[in-house]
């Protein structure tokens, strides 16, 4: 069963000990919580790996740890779809579609949403439950 569900942001904290990195290490360590992201946010982790890291081989092996290890890769099926339609009608221009689809997937999963995200930080308190890691400096 799916306990958190993260954004690339919380994943590229961990990796780069950006501030909320122990909160998300602390996650990927416990007992009896299991993480998870919808399959869509993996070609953003790819992306931004890419980006980030000079080596390339060293940017697909930190995305194979996370992708293939770490994390618990969800689908983003028609059910999360929907979810995600209907709260991007009721947050306006609040959300992009991929961030959308990441809450709904927390919401589908009765999950606990790890970001660093401060538009997911303005969702209603009772679209899904939120832990939110410290932004950047």
């Amino acid at each position: 069963m799916i306990t958190h569900v993260f954004d690339t942001a919380a994943l590229l904290a961990h990796y780069f000990h950006h501030p909320g990195a122990e909160q998300v290490n602390e996650l990927l360590a416990a007992n009896g919580a299991e993480v998870g992201i919808p399959a869509i946010e993996l070609l953003e982790l790819q992306r931004q790996l890419a980006r980030s890291l000079p080596d390339a081989c060293e940017a697909q092996r930190a995305f194979r740890l996370y992708a293939d290890e770490l994390i618990t890769t969800l689908p983003v099926t028609r059910e999360i779809v929907a979810r995600a339609a209907i709260l991007l009608q009721k947050t306006g221009d609040l959300l992009s579609p991929s961030e959308a689809v990441l809450a709904a997937t927390a919401q589908q999963e009765n999950a606990v949403l790890v970001h660093r995200n401060p538009r997911l930080a303005g969702l209603p308190a009772q679209f899904c439950q939120q832990g939110a890691l410290p932004l950047e400096n």
